[in-house]
């Protein structure tokens, strides 16, 4: 692949009046990291099935693999067709790999940083990369992050959800806040669990916590516990000294466009000082990923459309879906173009 090998289709959409787009929450799985996790018989792994297809086992539950994680030139193909102007790259937090030990993760880390990185030098008007890091030790999770943005031209890191479910888990990060508020990086918060909440070598892997409609049940979950992370980091002081960082939350802030007004009258009747829930909303950003119109309706009423960007999942969870979204929510076209781009390109600093 060559810079700029589909700008003409780019054009071309732009011609027949597709908005160019931003895609904040994409993930990739490059070949040669692939390739090891063909070997690995703890989560993350992939299985060969009988059919010749593919799955890749997580902590909890498995989902389909294909050319569509590694193959970018047929990404690029895809985002095309779809007049997806660029994506950025993340190894998907939910693996669960960023929480091994770090003796087992770090070089996995370090290949995929490689990867993303060399993905990113060659379609640099396609890609940008996000530094995936070991957790378990935050010395070497720093010395990966200033690696990645100085070395490798990365532009950030992605960080898991229950990291900042409490302030007192959130506190444990402020060296990895230090040395990105230092290389003024962006921090993209997807959900992905702590290295504490790792089994024990041996241990069973943990069943699924619900008895009965998990997807439902599993959907709710999710969304409750990025809302616990997005509370930690508008209602504390915690991004207070990080000016030179950006950050944004996956998933629409979680469950709490929904509460937060509930929030705001329990504050009010019940006389609690210091700001107002809804003051606090500017802080950060949150991306739209495998939500309908409906709830982008809400998010943009709440956060304001300045705060929101697109985001699909890609390839885990549909990016036609998250267009139609965007496409069919009742928002002006002002607001629809700030999501789709305008603010990504200031995040991105485009």
């Amino acid at each position: 692949m060559q810079p700029g090998l589909h700008g003409a289709t780019l054009m071309q959409n732009t011609a027949k009046g597709i908005p160019m787009t931003i895609d904040m929450h994409a993930h990739f799985v490059p070949e040669p990291m692939a390739e090891v996790l063909r070997k690995r018989r703890d989560a993350p792994w992939i299985e060969a099935m009988p059919d010749g297809t593919e799955r890749i086992h997580l902590p909890i539950g498995a989902l389909e693999f294909g050319d569509d994680y590694s193959d970018m030139a047929g990404r690029i193909a895809f985002m095309d067709e779809r007049g997806v102007d660029r994506q950025v790259l993340s190894f998907p937090g939910l693996f669960g790999l960023d929480s091994r030990p770090a003796t087992e993760a770090a070089p996995l880390l370090s290949l995929f940083n490689d990867e993303v990185a060399a993905v990113s030098r060659t379609c640099p008007d396609r890609f940008t990369g996000l530094a995936a890091l070991p957790f378990a030790d935050m010395d070497r999770a720093v010395a990966e992050l200033r690696r990645g943005c100085t070395e490798l031209g990365l532009a950030g890191a992605i960080l898991p959800n229950n990291a900042f479910l409490s302030i007192a888990e959130a506190e444990k990060l402020r060296p990895l806040f230090e040395a990105g508020n230092e290389l003024g990086v962006h921090f993209f918060i997807h959900p992905g669990r702590r290295p504490d909440q790792v089994p024990a070598a041996g241990d069973a892997v943990p069943a699924s916590p619900f008895a009965d409609l998990v997807f439902a049940r599993q959907a709710l979950d999710v969304q409750a516990s990025v809302a616990h992370a997005t509370a930690t980091l508008l209602f504390s002081d915690f991004l207070d000294d990080y000016s030179n960082v950006t950050v944004h939350m996956a998933n629409l802030g979680g469950t709490l466009p929904m509460v937060i007004e509930r929030m705001e009258h329990v504050a009010e009747t019940r006389g609690i000082e210091g700001d107002r829930p809804m003051s606090r909303t500017k802080r950060l950003h949150v991306d739209c990923s495998s939500l309908g119109g409906r709830s982008l309706e809400l998010a943009v009423s709440i956060f304001g459309a300045d705060r929101i960007v697109m985001g699909t999942d890609c390839p885990i969870f549909s990016t036609d879906w998250t267009l139609a979204a965007i496409r069919d929510a009742r928002i002006d076209d002002t607001d629809r173009h700030a999501i789709l781009h305008g603010n990504a390109e200031r995040l991105l600093e485009l």
